[in-house]
């Protein structure tokens, strides 16, 4: 891979150099981050794993994961990495599905339950012999194996190959100038395609990257400081958080001089004289991350929602009518990216594979799924999705998959999830409606968000769930969740009180003596939390909020009063 040559070359260059720290004090040199990933490599030979296996990591987001990534490249083989915060049972699926050669984890319930080969990271040598001489990995062989939410109810596993994380990994270094002087900033969570983003581009150029503790990395101004006092040069802030942080008063960013965010639709500029440059980035998994990307500091036009810019220099961008076509400039249509970086496919699933990865004009292009148009300037604008994929904080969110861990509980007699959107187009939250089964109802809904927030991460879990007789149709027997929105539209709320959002901020945080102006975020408050706290408002209070809504109007006192502008 050019992308390990390049790493071995900073490793002959500058030995000494850093090239990771972590939140647990962890700091590697370039020869060390070579030393224990060649070892590991070798260890994971010892233990069988060939080119194109897959290897699972359910670890720590530490330098240690990292180590571990590069030591399964050097191997031949696949990364699977997953977030250990998903409950066990989604987890198991995952690994099952993935068909993991090896799984690398300090969870031993987990590794007991998987019940295939697993090894403790702690087990693996940190040191010693060298990693395996030519082990035999082609380019079109696969790099890592990531999972995002599926239509069917399952997740589905995207294959993207060697070559193409090669490609994807030297243009976007050069996009956004990553050299030995930078140093990068780690926040995203494993398994999420912005880590490839926030990793490999800056160990190929000979970088130093700084892994962000999940506390630092979770709020606006811990993440400020965070920067400032780790002298950041750039880092990625997911579009929550970013706009957050546009709205802080004197946000001082230290050394931090570009911004890069994405994974769900900028709805903010940023503001007059803020000191970093940000750029908007838009890419699926299913072609490495980042295909498309608008300076958003230098856009003149702020009468728009910012774009999604224009592709990599590798990448081709189409926009097609349903019928495959190319369509005028300015005319709607479906995103079609072509090039290098286009994936193997999904594992296990041809048939979708063949759906999605299509062949035009002779070259093998994927089709996004995204509704978007060109403006004057050639610059692509973000519209909607066609299908009814979601993104959630940042997150990819299939509606079948949450629908089918609804209608698992056997309480649920037929159930349908929505996603009710904000002004900007993006999604707020999940809404779930039900039928029940003869002799249950409302009471039964604590029980229910029990049971799936036990099947799907917490972000997929709904926040409110409604009693409903009979779901609508629409003329063509398909559930009618516009109808459903605006049913739930038209539900009474209450008038909040900051007094009782105070008692919310005590429980989601776990201490006393707040007030009606006391800062969520100021008093150990963070993404999860925030998340947490929405729900807590929604099943105590009656009350929609979303997690933006707490980091907008972060007090009890400000918060009550946006929501009672709604009752008004």
């Amino acid at each position: 891979m050019d992308l390990l040559d390049a790493v071995a070359r900073h490793v002959r260059r500058a030995p000494d150099a850093v090239a990771l720290t972590d939140h647990r004090g962890t700091r590697l040199t370039y020869a060390e981050l070579d030393s224990r990933a060649r070892a590991a490599a070798g260890a994971l030979a010892a233990h069988g794993v060939s080119p194109g296996d897959r290897v699972g990591l359910v670890l720590p987001r530490t330098a240690d994961l990292f180590v571990l990534e590069l030591a399964v490249l050097l191997a031949g083989a696949c990364f699977t990495p997953l977030d250990q915060a998903q409950p066990p049972d989604r987890l198991r699926l995952l690994l099952d599905r993935a068909a993991v050669a090896l799984l690398i984890t300090d969870d031993e319930e987990l590794a007991e339950a998987v019940g295939g080969p697993a090894v403790r990271p702690d087990a693996l040598p940190a040191r010693g012999g060298p990693a395996p001489r030519g082990p035999g990995a082609r380019p079109q062989d696969p790099a890592y194996c990531l999972f995002t939410s599926g239509s069917t109810g399952t997740p589905v596993g995207t294959l993207i190959s060697r070559a193409a994380m090669d490609v994807y990994v030297a243009a976007y270094a050069r996009m956004v100038g990553a050299s030995p002087g930078e140093r990068g900033a780690q926040i995203g969570s494993p398994g999420f395609d912005v880590t490839i983003d926030e990793l490999w581009p800056f160990l190929s150029t000979g970088a130093s990257v700084h892994i962000a503790s999940d506390t630092d990395r979770s709020s606006p101004r811990a993440l400020v400081d965070w920067l400032r006092a780790n002298r950041i040069t750039q880092t990625y802030i997911p579009p929550l958080l970013l706009e957050s942080i546009f709205r802080l008063d004197g946000a001082d960013l230290g050394d931090v001089r570009l911004i890069r965010t994405g994974g769900e639709r900028l709805a903010a500029y940023p503001p007059p004289g803020f000191p970093s440059r940000v750029l908007n980035e838009y890419g699926p998994t299913e072609t490495v991350a980042g295909a498309m990307f608008c300076d958003v500091s230098a856009w003149s036009d702020r009468t728009v929602l910012p774009p999604i810019g224009t592709p990599l220099p590798h990448i081709r961008a189409d926009i097609r009518d349903p019928e495959g076509r190319p369509v005028p400039p300015g005319t709607p249509g479906e995103l079609y990216l072509g090039g290098p970086t286009v994936g193997i496919g999904y594992l296990g699933d041809d048939e979708r594979t063949a759906r999605r990865f299509v062949e035009v004009d002779g070259e093998r292009c994927f089709r996004t799924g995204d509704l978007v148009r060109e403006l004057p300037s050639g610059d692509l604008e973000f519209l909607h999705r066609i299908d009814d994929q979601v993104q959630l904080l940042g997150k990819r969110v299939e509606l079948g998959e949450v629908q089918s861990a609804v209608t698992s509980h056997p309480a649920v007699r037929r159930a349908a999830v929505a996603a009710p959107t904000d002004g900007s187009g993006r999604a707020e939250r999940l809404v779930c409606f039900v039928e029940w089964q003869p002799g249950h109802g409302e009471a039964d809904a604590a029980r229910l968000r029990a049971h799936v927030k036990g099947l799907l991460p917490d972000y997929m879990v709904p926040t409110e769930v409604h009693t409903v007789d009979r779901l609508p149709t629409t003329p063509s027997g398909k559930v009618d969740r516009a109808a459903l929105l605006r049913r739930r539209s038209g539900l009474s709320r209450p008038a909040p009180t900051p007094q009782a959002l105070v008692q919310v901020w005590e429980r989601v945080l776990g201490i006393t003596g707040l007030g009606v102006h006391s800062d969520f975020f100021l008093h150990g408050g963070d993404s999860a939390r925030a998340v947490t706290a929405v729900t807590e408002i929604g099943l105590q209070l009656g009350l929609q909020v979303t997690a933006r809504d707490v980091f907008i109007h972060p007090t009890p006192a400000e918060l009550a009063e946006r929501l009672a502008e709604e009752t008004r």
